[in-house]
């Protein structure tokens, strides 16, 4: 009979920790792209409803507003 390697455990182990931490990588870029795509969505919407000078106003109004997250 052979003697199981001892490192063995370990190294798969290791290999767990890295694939979850591939996966939270690319899951914590997935959320940062949506919260991104959302404000930039948000951002031009209200720059073509208010545009010139009540644009300023408007982005204010619109952060002050959604401060809890609305």
């Amino acid at each position: 009979m052979k003697a199981r390697d001892p490192r063995s455990p370990r190294r798969s182990e290791e290999r767990f920790k890295t694939v979850a931490q591939w996966l939270a990588i690319l899951m914590l870029a997935g959320l940062v792209g949506m919260i991104l795509h959302k404000g930039y969505a948000d951002f031009t919407t209200l720059a073509r409803q208010n545009p010139g000078e009540s644009f300023w106003p408007a982005l204010a109004r619109h952060l002050l507003r959604n401060l809890a997250g609305g």
